[in-house]
């Protein structure tokens, strides 16, 4: 309807006569269909979100319609961006965290269509400068409207259309899990976002047809607890800081925005556009922090955090550095013994392995006992699988570690 109104002016035909060989009027969009392959035009498969590509992209072979636009701005001089970095510096003491930050905010600015396969949460002190921080690289990104950038929170992940997921940067400005009884739940929602694979996430348009927009953006989150959100030790999606600078006053707050106005945003923009990131690799796990260390820890359920300190003592059940299924048995035999919190479940007990660094044997049977069970071992285990087998049908057996 729209492509008829903005050409009703012009006199269309269609290249089909009449019965009686005369021309017959059309619309406009008729008359541009019936003319498209006389004018070896291709036709739209769809439309996609694909930041760094141009107006139209191909995608097996078939044409797509891209509805991503370069909103970065246009930066030829810039100034000193020392007083953002050392803002950065204040929140961000250690320098190798410090520096890996700087990389993937530079990275994003640099490469619009690569995609970083983990998000950064900076956590810490309320009112001590996050939001501050991450200002001129979402204006670097998308200019003063911030476009291609989208303020979320966990509600939307769940939301019917999905609008936000065609964005370069996703910012969760307070991101914090809620007490429910499956503590990994954001966690989990979150996975297909932060990394690729998924190749592609489905935008849901209210009466039109879905989008299937690039997964390339990057997750930025922001939190003021040390248990934002519940991750495990095997993770390698998250990027965890925490700061413990104090709040910044009223006059920091106040210069610091007055400086990115009269020219800071364009300096830390400039800055992040020639920041020399060669050496940085978008598709590696990012580094391990003490951060992250005790967000794993802080985030545990008290029932966790029980059967994670048994299993690190190998203290009861776990004395011989092997246990087997099934585990609904194993958890009721733990029961007795555990946090008057509720009913331990397996699903909480395999997590609780797993973050303390068991290793998953599988399915495993002994030429003594040919019923195949299911197996974790301690990381100092050296034996067999069959002598694993054999082991947790045996009554206060050592462990067996091979120097």
């Amino acid at each position: 309807g729209s492509f008829n109104a903005l050409f009703r002016h012009v006199q269309c035909f269609s290249i089909h006569l009449t019965t009686n060989n005369k021309r017959r009027r059309v619309e406009a969009s008729i008359c541009y269909d019936e003319h498209r392959q006389a004018m070896d035009a291709r036709v739209l498969a769809g439309l996609t979100y694909a930041p760094g590509r141009g107006v139209l992209c191909a995608r097996e072979g078939d044409a797509y319609g891209n509805t991503w636009r370069n909103a970065r701005p246009t930066v030829t001089a810039y100034g000193d961006p020392a007083r953002w970095l050392a803002h950065v510096e204040r929140l961000v003491p250690v320098e190798s965290e410090r520096e890996h930050l700087l990389d993937v905010l530079a990275f994003k600015v640099q490469n619009p269509g690569v995609k970083i396969n983990h998000a950064v949460l900076l956590a810490g002190t309320q009112g001590a400068g996050k939001d501050t921080l991450f200002q001129p690289f979402l204006w670097a990104i998308g200019g003063d409207a911030q476009a291609n950038c989208a303020v979320i929170d966990g509600a939307k992940l769940d939301a019917q259309w999905g609008y936000h997921l065609e964005s370069e940067v996703l910012v969760f400005e307070e991101l914090h899990q809620s007490d429910n009884a499956d503590r990994r739940a954001l966690e989990n929602r979150m996975k297909p976002i932060i990394a690729a694979p998924p190749i592609y996430l489905t935008v849901n348009r209210k009466m039109l047809h879905p989008v299937e927009g690039e997964n390339q953006a990057l997750v930025l989150a922001m939190s003021n607890y040390r248990d934002s959100i519940s991750i495990s030790r095997e993770d390698r999606r998250w990027f965890v800081l925490w700061t413990d600078a104090a709040p910044m006053t009223l006059d920091e707050i106040e210069g610091m925005v007055g400086w990115y106005k009269s020219g800071g945003f364009e300096a830390v923009a400039g800055y992040l556009a020639a920041r020399d990131v060669s050496a940085f690799a978008p598709g590696a796990p990012p580094p391990w922090t003490d951060a992250k260390m005790a967000m794993i820890g802080a985030a545990r359920s008290l029932a966790e955090g029980w059967l994670v300190d048994q299993i690190e003592s190998r203290t009861g059940e776990f004395a011989r550095g092997v246990v087997a299924g099934p585990w609904q048995a194993l958890c009721d035999r733990l029961q007795g013994s555990a946090p008057p919190t509720g009913k331990l479940y397996p699903s909480t007990l395999l997590h609780a392995l797993k973050d303390a660094g068991w290793t998953d044997l599988g399915m495993c049977h002994s030429r003594a006992h040919s019923r195949k069970r299911h197996l974790f071992a301690s990381p100092v285990w050296r034996g067999s699988k069959s002598e694993a087998r054999d082991l947790v049908e045996t009554d206060g057996a050592p462990l067996r570690i091979v120097r």
